[in-house]
């Protein structure tokens, strides 16, 4: 009898559990046996890497091999399962008790085609940082991985092409290339502002948009730039840092979208107007993947034509909106994807898309009731609403401002609200994100900006939400004025953006 151990993951939504592999080599009829609660495609590998094995010239065991997966409770997933099975069966026919060992203390990650070679899988940063966590020293990939493994400092990680450099290397050898740690590349060059012609009210919201890391809404005709604008949002955000890198890597890795790299800008996130709420909040049988809402984590969702998108899809948006998380509860378990993200809405004012109520064709019933999909909760989670314009638009762009200056504006807009909320013992770093009750009593606009904010909460004009909204707003403002405190100039121009009378012209 030979018994050998390997460590691996099992994926649960954006984090990683770690999985024991045991191969044990005994007397019986010839066969290979997996247990551990595997779904299909753990349990069709056997036949998969036992063809690997021979391929690669390497010798599989002529006897009974039970392969088992601990811990057993756990429900496990997916293709990378394949390596580290591989290599706990070649480990276990070895009389060196350091190959063995040596196995024992590496966690191996890699899907195995039949003729050896390590195919890329999905969801290698979870398993890194589950590696980190449980002080794994040495872990195992595809290359095809490596620029997604570099994101982090430990544990080491080594990259193979092949099931045979792998067994090489555990039997002392040869050695396998060390990813090591280096700044991810640079991205991809954004979209640049001066693209779009006009809309100067539209251009200086999404401005304050994205120095407060607030939600807007841009209602106008077809071909007014709302589009343009929502894409090149990204551009004014400064770079991620390099938590905010691990942790929006870590939800596209779960899906497949790093294997050119991890996500070092604000992704932007732009599905279909008839997507399904599980396409928007993540979901899916088995082990349910992210939706759009994580894969924008701190990032942007832009949801064009929003007026054509279900009003029960559209409100699964308010509680991630509130908590910056969504929690898909299952019978077995609970999952929570990251979901903080900056939403960009987009719509025409009616379907004939006409700007102006006396050129519409639509009767004013169709007109009045078009945006009725956007329920009054969800229209007072969004900050900034503002109309684009066909009429008045220009031609020529050459003195518009470019991407760059504003992103400077946004840049140190952002650094002053930083210092402030860390000076205060704040964990948020963006005004969006602050606590609106310690925002009010510790951090009011001045006294007669509040007084200016009251009148409108009396007269029933805005909720208490809108009020704690319009202040964050305010602070936004302030910031790029480069202001100590909103004054009643700032909070006036808060409550312009909020926009109610976009939303009365819209009707």
């Amino acid at each position: 009898m030979a018994l050998a151990r390997t460590l691996t993951t099992a994926q649960t939504g954006v984090n990683a559990t770690i999985v024991r592999v045991e191969a044990n080599i005994g007397p019986g009829l010839p066969g290979t046996y997996i247990v551990g609660l595997a779904d299909a495609a753990i349990s069709e590998s056997r036949d998969r890497i036992k063809t690997a094995v021979q391929n690669s010239g390497l010798q599989w065991p002529k006897t009974k091999v039970i392969i088992n997966l601990s811990p057993a409770s756990l429900r496990k997933h997916g293709s990378h399962f394949d390596l580290a099975m591989t290599m706990c069966v070649l480990a276990s026919q070895s009389k060196d008790a350091g190959v063995r060992q040596k196995a024992e203390h590496c966690l191996f990650l890699g899907e195995v085609a039949l003729d050896g070679t390590l195919i890329p899988i999905t969801g290698v940063l979870p398993a890194l940082l589950a590696a980190r966590r449980e002080e794994i020293p040495t872990v195992v990939i595809p290359a095809g991985n490596a620029l997604e493994a570099g994101l982090v400092d430990s544990p080491r990680v080594l990259v193979a092409s092949t099931i045979f450099e792998v067994q090489a290397w555990l039997y002392g050898e040869a050695q396998l290339d060390d990813v090591g740690f280096y700044p991810p590349a640079q991205a991809e060059k954004q979209p640049d502002m001066r693209d779009v012609v006009g809309q100067s009210q539209a251009r200086f919201a999404a401005e304050v948009a994205a120095a407060g890391g607030h939600h807007m809404l841009m209602l106008g005709p077809p071909g007014s730039g709302k589009s343009m604008i929502a894409q090149r949002l990204p551009g004014l955000l400064p770079p991620l840092t390099k938590t905010q890198q691990i942790e929006a890597t870590a939800v596209h890795s779960v899906v497949g979208k790093t294997f050119n790299g991890p996500i070092v800008r604000a992704p932007f996130v732009a599905p279909h107007h008839s997507l399904s709420r599980a396409a928007l909040l993540g979901g899916g049988a088995g082990n349910p993947l992210p939706g759009a809402v994580s894969l924008a984590h701190h990032g942007v969702l832009f949801l064009d034509e929003a007026s054509e998108i279900p009003a029960a899809t559209l409100d699964t948006l308010r509680t991630p909106l509130e908590c910056g998380t969504v929690r898909l509860i299952r019978a077995k378990q609970q999952i929570e994807f990251p979901a903080k993200f900056q939403l960009i809405l987009a719509s025409n004012p009616c379907r004939c898309g006409a700007e102006q109520p006396q050129k519409c064709t639509c009767s004013g019933a169709a007109r009045a009731t078009y945006l009725n999909n956007l329920s009054g909760p969800l229209r007072d989670r969004i900050d900034i609403q503002v109309r684009t314009h066909s009429q008045g638009s220009i031609l020529h762009s050459a003195d518009t401002e470019p991407s760059a200056p504003i992103a400077e504006r946004v840049a140190a807009a952002r650094e002053r609200a930083a210092a402030r909320w860390t000076r205060a013992g704040l964990s948020a770093r963006i005004n969006a994100h602050v606590d609106p009750h310690q925002l009010r009593r510790e951090f009011p606009a001045t006294e007669d900006a509040m007084a200016y904010l009251g009148v409108f909460l009396a007269q029933g004009s805005i909720s208490q939400r809108g009020v704690d909204r319009a202040l964050k707003l305010s602070w936004s403002l302030s910031d790029l004025a480069g202001t100590e405190q909103p004054n009643l100039d700032h909070v006036a121009q808060a409550i312009e953006l909020r926009g109610r009378a976009v939303m009365k012209r819209a009707a």
